[in-house]
């Protein structure tokens, strides 16, 4: 895999000066006579070595970079320029609906980068491109009347054709601009599975005797004390007692016939320390000591007899405190404060380790990957992931952790997979209809596979319900479609 500030190849050059000009994956893989997944590879590495989030931030690198040829009058020389700046050049472009994959032929304003983005230099191509030749600059200039041609139509079209698209996908301003969807990949993993019921995004979600549990959560900008239950062999949901406080952006975890679901966030979107427990067997919930503070948006986890509170914020800002609650003797205990205090963060366990990946400090999202070795209570640093990502679901299938979506304050498109023995991240896909931002997700981890559930695209909550098969023979390749901006 590609590696941060490596210089980019003649071809990823080719690649970056075609996507400068905003035309897609398919047809930058017709200009250059390869197929569309060879496009995707080499964005991948593009953005991996560019260290950018977005095809703008790669457009804006070119130009500081010299890649990118410009008319004097419109080529800004400082990101201020760069905003006021209309079109890229004369040429028309096609703009990106935000969180869409495709999207109707328009010109596209460059907009900078987010402050936070420090793009990194890159070697400057030792040997510029030679100019087009006139067959070239004929075929350029078809292609443009094509798309004209082709704008003409599509603003043509009947409001009924652009209306039947998922609302899953409209603009945040609440008009009715459609966005195009491409279909999944042949080799995906990800599956649909029955939609849970209700929408609903920040949920509590747990494994208890090959079900999966999902725990209130946020329905209609309030936090629900709804509790159903999904079963993978049906493929069916069924309702269990609804917990006593209603609850969002808390975690949940199984020990015995007990599920424990501490802490959330209440009505009055205040953390609260209320611990609550659903005996598995009789279906009843009790109510157990408090946390020793208000938590929410922190993760939750069990090993042996004992459950484990990470991160998230407390009344008066980020939580630092590791918690942990011995089942046996019903008492808290403060265990080694976590290293980097996050919230919206993801833990799992893999061979004695809790690993706490990624988070939100309100400001930022972080690539952070730390872990604390139960057996002799103290906290190491792993390799960070790839990217940022807050609001993320991490899922644990045999020794391997699995960071699923994110995306608060930048773009995602791919998920990340962990090795512990390797201590490194690699890529994996991620459903293409929540490329951009798929945040708040419920995931549940299964013996070979796992499930995400819920969650928010766009701040419009979701009735998802994918199931990621870990432990198959195929294969799979991140992709890059989106042209969404930051």
């Amino acid at each position: 895999m590609a590696e941060p500030r490596e210089p980019l190849t003649e071809r990823e050059l080719e690649v970056v000066r075609l996507l400068a000009t905003g035309i897609s994956n398919k047809e930058i893989a017709a200009q250059l006579h390869v197929s569309p997944n060879t496009v995707r590879v080499h964005l991948r590495n593009i953005f991996a070595k560019l260290e950018a989030q977005s095809r703008t931030e790669v457009t804006m690198i070119a130009v500081r970079n010299g890649w990118v040829e410009m008319p004097a009058q419109a080529a800004p020389e400082t990101p201020a320029a760069l905003a006021n700046a209309t079109t890229l050049g004369a040429v028309p472009t096609l703009e990106s609906v935000p969180g869409a994959l495709q999207a109707t032929p328009a010109a596209v304003a460059v907009q900078p980068a987010p402050p936070r983005v420090q793009p990194a230099p890159v070697a400057p191509n030792p040997q510029p491109l030679p100019s087009p030749a006139m067959w070239q600059r004929i075929a350029s200039v078809a292609a443009l009347a094509a798309i004209v041609l082709l704008t003409v139509l599509l603003l043509q079209r009947p409001t009924a054709e652009a209306g039947s698209v998922s609302n899953d996908f409209a603009p945040a301003d609440g008009s009715s601009d459609p966005a195009i969807v491409a279909s999944p990949v042949e080799s995906s993993r990800w599956h649909p599975r029955a939609s849970i019921r209700t929408a609903r995004t920040r949920p509590a979600v747990a494994v208890a005797r090959g079900d999966v549990y999902v725990i209130g959560g946020e329905i209609g900008r309030a936090p629900s004390s709804e509790v159903l239950i999904y079963d993978p062999q049906r493929d069916a949901w069924r309702e269990a007692a609804r917990k006593p406080t209603p609850v969002m952006n808390a975690g949940a975890a199984v020990i015995g016939d007990m599920l424990y679901v501490p802490g959330g966030a209440t009505a009055d979107s205040q953390a609260t320390d209320r611990v609550e427990a659903l005996n598995l067997t009789t279906g009843e919930w009790k109510v157990l000591p408090p946390l020793p503070r208000p938590v929410a948006g922190h993760a939750v986890v069990a090993f042996g007899d004992r459950l484990y509170v990470v991160g998230g914020r407390t009344l008066g800002g980020l939580n630092s405190a590791t918690f942990a609650f011995d089942v046996k003797s019903g008492r808290w205990t403060l265990l080694a404060p976590l290293p980097t205090p996050r919230s919206q963060l993801g833990a799992a366990i893999v061979n004695g380790r809790i690993y706490a990946v990624g988070g939100y400090d309100g400001r930022r999202e972080y690539a952070t990957c730390e872990y604390f070795q139960i057996a002799t209570g103290q906290w190491s640093a792993c390799a960070p992931m790839t990217i940022p990502r807050g609001g993320l679901g991490l899922a644990q299938v045999g020794s391997a952790l699995y960071a699923v979506g994110g995306g608060l304050s930048g773009f995602i498109g791919f998920n990340e997979r962990y090795d512990p023995n390797a201590d490194k991240w690699t890529p994996f896909e991620m459903p293409e209809q929540r490329m951009g931002d798929w945040r708040y997700i419920g995931v549940a981890s299964l013996p070979t596979e796992f499930y995400a559930i819920g969650g928010s695209t766009r701040s419009v909550p979701l009735a998802d319900n994918y199931v990621y098969e870990v432990l198959n023979n195929r294969t799979f390749l991140p992709a890059f479609q989106s042209n969404k901006d930051q």
